[in-house]
């Protein structure tokens, strides 16, 4: 019998994805091109339109079967392409995607201001609310669903109506922009350095990668620093040359604030003046009270305290460590205050000098596939999860690697390991999901994605990782499993659905699990010669990281949540200069001269984000989460391995995604409400 025809790019994209080798349905990269990838999402779109029509003009009285249930479905195509779309352009960019997504973005933020400008479509949800008898689940799905539609404007009137579609439509366009500015721009920014001597304090490898990029760009012979924070933290770290970390580290601060096509200065301007006019539109003050609503702060005020509460206190600890690195400043011939440009350098000084920690001796006993092993390890140890890698599938590049996850010998999701930075990659760290985990409108396995910014090795070399880039790969398996864990029947209840302020919880409780002696112990070998990692080293990360404490209990952090949050609380639709407004609260706060943001507003993505936009303080909010749920495996028998914990944790928070609201998962897991102590208390605060 002759082979069926293979069916054209755009219906293969459009799914449902099938991967004849595998058995598993996967994304089909291998026809991933702008144009099919525009065509399927056309259809998709199309076919939403045709169901809502037919919900609306439907003669039936309204049931959950005959309208939340076609509404869920038609949304899934839509939202998965959309979620490739995005995962294309920020991992793969070229031209064409790029307009791709600048043409696609207002179609699909359009749709759905046509879904909640249907008043029938509406009426016929608030019914089924109303008077049909739900399951829990279906119930939070229709209020879920009824709240997104209020918040798209669903009864205002059509004149208003249209004024906020053409608001979602310029802000799905900024703050792609935005992203896209940056993105263009890191790739172009560099350092060039031209004699040897300059290069003092740099080991050998940093060395070699600088050469190897000056090479690629035709000046063999000199070294080139990306202005990327792969190549920007270790040489702040580490360069002994002053006056060439501070030129690396203005170009680093200055990313998005320069003349020129990529200023993002405008965009930041527009992006909270339409937020602002979104926010009174639906009968808000401002942005932030109109997005906290449906978090579990549930104000700006609650945040605001939270931060400055914390704020207080961090920043006494950190005057008196400043004043530590002062000295070592002032004895290395620095003469007057120690600048932002210095404090990396002579904090990993302290390290060595005070905890005998050397960055540099952690990381041949974090060899890249030691710490992926250890990921695996403590999934499987903690929740019952296997991966198995997937060999012949096709990818977006060949650096990239696929497994298969399963639990009790079922098949729970795939993930999609991608570690390696090249040309149309953004730089950072990060997880994506393409797929949520369901079992309507079919069962479907999760799709989630870990993306990194790690150089290529030279050939033959292993892979070592710093701490802090192991940190941030169990940070991102955190978030993973919360996807492939899930099992939420309908994909808008799905993990990613959950209140923003409760995203971060899994992922930065799976951070504790690396710092864990006993899984060290098993998988931090040695990359040459197979020895454990020495209880002098692991005792010295543990003083450090004492001293150092953790990304939300820092200044340059929360420095960036006051602004975040501030911006937001001043967006009523009036014109704001964001940079202007980012100083006046440095200067309220008071903040040293020797920090400065971590995310300086221009190159803010969190903030000029959709989903982190005044919730960049969720870090904070999801570490006191983290902090009380850790406390419970703490006070258990066998500590972080506590079997027991471990289920109630997967049950009540990994598998319920947005089936419950967070405050309801938090306190059926921990059985009261959060509060910071246990956080503060942890690094003597």
């Amino acid at each position: 019998m002759p082979d069926r025809a293979r069916p054209d790019a755009a219906s293969l994209l459009l799914g449902p994805w099938v991967d004849s080798e595998s058995g598993v349905g996967l994304p089909p990269f291998d026809v991933l091109e702008p144009s099919a990838l525009g065509e399927a999402i056309g259809a998709a779109l199309a076919e939403r339109t045709r169901v809502l029509e037919s919900i609306e003009n439907s003669s039936e009285s309204p049931t959950f079967a005959n309208t939340l249930e076609p509404l869920e479905a038609s949304a899934q195509p839509v939202a998965r392409l959309a979620n490739l779309l995005n995962h294309v352009a920020s991992t793969a960019a070229s031209d064409d995607i790029r307009a791709l997504q600048q043409e696609v973005a207002p179609q699909l933020s359009g749709l759905e201001d046509e879904v909640a400008a249907r008043n029938s479509l509406v009426a016929r949800i608030e019914h089924v609310v109303e008077h049909e008898p739900l399951t829990s689940e279906q119930r939070r799905l229709s209020e879920v669903v009824l709240e997104g539609l209020r918040r798209r404007g669903a009864g205002l009137p059509e004149s208003s109506r249209g004024q906020l579609r053409e608001i979602h439509s310029k802000l799905a366009q900024l703050q792609a922009q935005f992203v896209q500015n940056l993105m263009a721009e890191q790739e172009e920014l560099v350092l060039w350095i031209e004699d040897e001597s300059a290069l003092v304090g740099l080991p050998s490898g940093q060395r070699e990668a600088m050469a190897s990029l000056a090479e690629r760009r035709g000046r063999a012979g000199q070294w080139a620093l990306a202005i990327q924070r792969p190549m920007v933290w270790p040489f702040l770290t580490r360069s002994a040359d002053r006056d060439l970390r501070e030129r690396a580290w203005k170009l680093w601060m200055g990313r998005g604030a320069n003349e020129g096509q990529y200023d993002n200065r405008p965009i930041m301007a527009e992006i909270l003046r339409l937020r602002g006019e979104k926010a009174r539109m639906l009968g808000a003050p401002s942005y932030a009270e109109l997005v906290m609503s449906r978090r579990m702060a549930s104000c700006p005020e609650t945040v605001k305290d939270l931060l400055e509460e914390v704020w207080d206190r961090v920043r006494a600890v950190t005057q008196h460590q400043l004043a530590e690195l002062q000295e070592l400043a002032s004895a290395d011939g620095v003469v007057g205050e120690l600048e932002a440009w210095d404090r990396l350098y002579y904090a990993e000084r302290l390290r060595q000098t005070r905890f005998g920690l050397d960055a540099d001796a952690v990381r041949p006993y974090l060899a890249l596939e030691s710490v992926k092993s250890s990921l695996f390890s403590s999934a499987e140890r903690l929740f019952g999860v296997r991966f198995e890698r997937l060999d012949g599938v096709a990818t977006i590049h060949p650096d990239i690697e696929v497994y298969l996850a399963t639990r009790e010998a079922e098949p729970i999701g795939v993930l999609w390991l991608d570690l390696f930075q090249r040309n149309g990659k953004s730089v950072g760290s990060w997880q994506a999901q393409l797929q949520a985990r369901a079992r309507f409108p079919e069962a479907t396995l999760a799709h989630t994605t870990i993306q990194s910014s790690l150089p290529q090795p030279a050939d033959g070399e292993p892979v070592v990782l710093s701490w802090e880039l192991a940190n941030v790969l169990f940070h991102e398996f955190g978030h993973a499993l919360h996807m492939l864990l899930c099992r939420s029947s309908y994909p808008s209840l799905g993990s990613l659905e959950v209140e923003w302020d409760f995203i971060e919880l899994p992922a930065l409780l799976n951070e504790r699990w690396l710092s864990d002696r006993d899984l060290l112990e098993r998988h931090a070998r040695h990359v040459d010669t197979g020895q454990p990692i020495p209880d002098t080293l692991l005792d010295a990360l543990d003083k450090g990281r004492r001293y150092d404490r953790i990304f939300s209990l820092t200044l340059d952090y929360l420095a960036g949540a006051v602004t975040d949050l501030r911006l937001h609380m001043l967006a009523d639709g009036s014109t704001i200069d964001a940079m202007a407004v980012e100083d006046e609260v440095l200067a309220e706060l008071d903040m040293p001269r020797a920090i400065e943001p971590l995310l300086r507003i221009s190159h803010a993505v969190h903030t000029f984000s959709e989903a982190y936009a005044a919730g960049l303080y969720s870090y904070l909010w999801s570490d006191v989460l983290a902090s009380e749920v850790a406390g419970l495996f703490e006070q258990a028998e066998d500590g972080l391995w506590d079997a027991a914990v471990a289920d109630r944790y997967r049950q009540e928070i990994l598998e319920r995604g947005s089936s419950a609201s967070a405050a309801e998962q938090f306190r059926a897991l921990v059985g009261r409400e959060p509060s910071p102590e246990s956080l503060l208390a942890r690094f003597g605060l």
